[in-house]
């Protein structure tokens, strides 16, 4: 488990590096932020920094590289440095995906992947990729991380974030229902919250049927939802489409005291290998509050039993 003391240690290095920055050249907390990823992992800044002022940067950098982090406090210590960054940038905190979450999905994978660990996971949203290093944090095994955003700023954070806890990535900036890439083990993503548009519709059904097609056969596609998803205007359409390519999986309705606002769901998909395969059986869960244990031990045994009688069948 993280250190309090080492998280603030490493948070504070980014902290005061943005803000000396924003005191320099008017530079905004999350192009600070990146700055300072930039300067721990190459000793330089992609902006010009006058040779005078360089001393109080590499000051906070040795604080930092005088002590040794592992992987989840320096992924803790950048989350509160973006949180700040975004109250900053008036940009809405439901872009960050709760660890909870994020752990609670890790533990999803291993029982849908079981001995088979995926190799090459993708997130057709990926914003920083804190859901993904999230990820990469509770999975035992490694994985190449993958993604698409078409914020230039959110793509160069999650390049930054990924190279600081060394984890492979490609992240591509682009717009996600124009890209086509490779096959994946994993698809995973937390839809940001989304209206339908006069243009293109609902995007989180257009992304999901799109994105289906990167997914390899058997694959699965976890994807955070609100929880007015299958309410939309197409959704009947959407599920038509979805069904010739995927299963619908299965359901949890997650703990609305997770979020502020736009409480969501967890929608699993599974990738047919064949067109006319069939499943006979629906994960359907209304999950407790993560701070009720007992409650929620309960609701664990009841998915383990499910996962189990899918392995007999």
């Amino acid at each position: 488990m993280a250190k309090q003391t080492e998280i603030e240690i490493f948070y504070d290095y980014i902290d005061h590096v943005a803000m000396k920055l924003y005191d320099i050249n008017k530079t905004g907390y999350l192009e600070g932020i990146n700055e300072a990823l930039t300067y721990l992992l190459d000793d330089s800044f992609k902006q010009d920094v006058e040779e005078e002022k360089l001393a109080f940067f590499k000051s906070e950098k040795a604080m930092v590289t005088n002590h040794t982090f592992d992987s989840e406090t320096i992924r803790k210590a950048i989350q509160l440095a973006l949180l700040k960054g975004f109250k900053h940038a008036r940009i809405t905190n439901a872009q960050m995906t709760p660890d909870t979450i994020g752990m609670f999905m890790s533990y999803l994978i291993k029982k849908l992947y079981k001995d088979d660990a995926p190799k090459r996971l993708f997130d057709p949203m990926i914003g920083t990729g804190n859901l993904m290093v999230t990820l990469y944090n509770h999975l035992e095994e490694p994985f190449v991380m993958h993604g698409v955003d078409d914020d230039p700023l959110m793509c160069e954070l999650a390049r930054n974030i990924a190279d600081a806890l060394d984890v492979e990535h490609q992240v591509f900036l682009q717009d996600t229902l124009t890209f086509e890439g490779g096959l994946y083990d994993l698809i995973v993503t937390d839809f940001p919250p989304s209206r339908v548009d006069e243009n293109r519709g609902y995007l989180p059904y257009y992304a999901l049927i799109h994105h289906l097609d990167h997914l390899k056969d058997g694959g699965f596609f976890l994807a955070l939802i609100e929880n007015d998803f299958f309410e939309q205007t197409q959704s009947e359409l959407f599920k038509e489409l979805v069904q010739e390519k995927a299963h619908m999986y299965g359901l949890i309705k997650l703990d609305e005291s997770l979020f502020k606002v736009h409480p969501k769901s967890l929608l699993l998909l599974k990738k047919k290998t064949d067109k006319n395969e069939t499943i006979d059986d629906f994960l359907l869960v209304d999950l407790p509050s993560f701070t009720d244990v007992e409650a929620f031990n309960k609701a664990l045994t009841k998915m383990d039993q499910w996962f189990k009688k899918k392995e007999v069948m």
